[in-house]
């Protein structure tokens, strides 16, 4: 299990803790810290006595895919199962896990649907997958599997690991997930898996839309000029295109850049019309007529 971290000495407890109650001796923990400047490091070696564990700190701060492939890299299960520090396990989430592995010994990519939380515990967000449309579908709308709670064989994925390219940061996952899935398809493993807990000090909820929008030209970039995942991609690169550009608009609207917000709605839909009848349209309706009322509320106070 790779366990990356930074400065998170208020969450890498709760997360160690949430591996130790799944109660299995089978399972090797690497945490590699990121160069943290609190305590997160000493606090991740008091679990040496509970967990098999091995703790390894970065020289300096290179972001969670250096450390995702480190631990990966010096690993030696049959598979990598990979957990953010801030986020936490479900009980007997690892006992799905192996029975799913005994039960289709030909899956070597799979997940678990992740719950959003909030620091309570409260859920905030399920997500709901709709398996029928089919993974590759899934995968060009989004990242379903999110990091947490995946689980690839070592060898499987030491072929293709996380590209530590600085500007994918927030994406990074997604985009190792789409080239794994052009050589072998993940598929979705019952039973809750991970819990990620919706805190303000998470990359995604600190990104601003302009640096989002970048990242995700460099995503498409990238895949679609390697010939196996542009084959992957291409029966929805529409969607692909397009769910890239609906998110940042949302993102955009939510930081105030209303003009921008409705140019970037604009090209999701060129890019894949049916994006306009979405939960998340609605969500962006909602956020233009707030902005609409703030407008008008400020015009009167004057």
């Amino acid at each position: 299990m790779i366990v990356p971290t930074f400065n998170r000495e208020q969450h890498i407890g709760r997360c160690l803790d949430s591996i130790v109650q799944q109660e299995r001796a089978d399972i090797e923990v690497v945490v590699v810290d990121n160069a943290s400047a609190d305590r997160t490091v000493e606090i991740a070696r008091g679990y040496f006595d509970k967990l098999t564990l091995r703790v390894f700190a970065n020289d300096s701060n290179r972001e969670r895919s250096y450390s995702r492939n480190r631990g990966a890299q010096v690993a030696s299960g049959r598979f990598l199962v990979f957990l953010d520090s801030d986020d936490r396990f479900t009980p007997g989430a690892l006992d799905r896990a192996a029975q799913f592995t005994a039960a289709n010994p030909d899956r070597h990519f799979f997940f678990q649907l992740l719950r959003i939380v909030d620091e309570s515990g409260s859920t905030v967000y399920k997500p709901v997958l709709r398996e029928r449309r089919g993974m590759r579908r899934a995968l060009a709308e989004g990242n379903p599997l999110s990091c947490s709670g995946v689980y690839v064989e070592r060898p499987l994925f030491l072929r293709h690991q996380f590209d530590e390219h600085p500007d994918l940061v927030g994406s990074e996952d997604w985009h190792c997930w789409i080239r794994i899935a052009a050589e072998h398809e993940p598929v979705l493993c019952p039973g809750d898996g991970a819990l990620l807990v919706d805190h303000g000090s998470r990359t995604m909820a600190t990104d601003p839309w302009r640096k989002a929008e970048h990242r995700f030209s460099l995503l498409t970039t990238d895949l679609v000029q390697v010939p196996a995942t542009a084959d992957y991609l291409a029966p929805f690169l529409g969607l692909f295109r397009g769910s890239q550009a609906h998110y940042v608009a949302v993102k955009a609207a939510g930081q105030s850049s209303i003009r921008s917000s409705m140019k970037l709605f604009a090209r999701a839909l060129r890019h894949h019309p049916r994006l306009l009848a979405s939960r998340r349209t609605l969500h962006l309706f909602r956020l233009w007529l707030r902005a609409v009322r703030r407008t008008l509320s400020s015009l009167n106070d004057r």
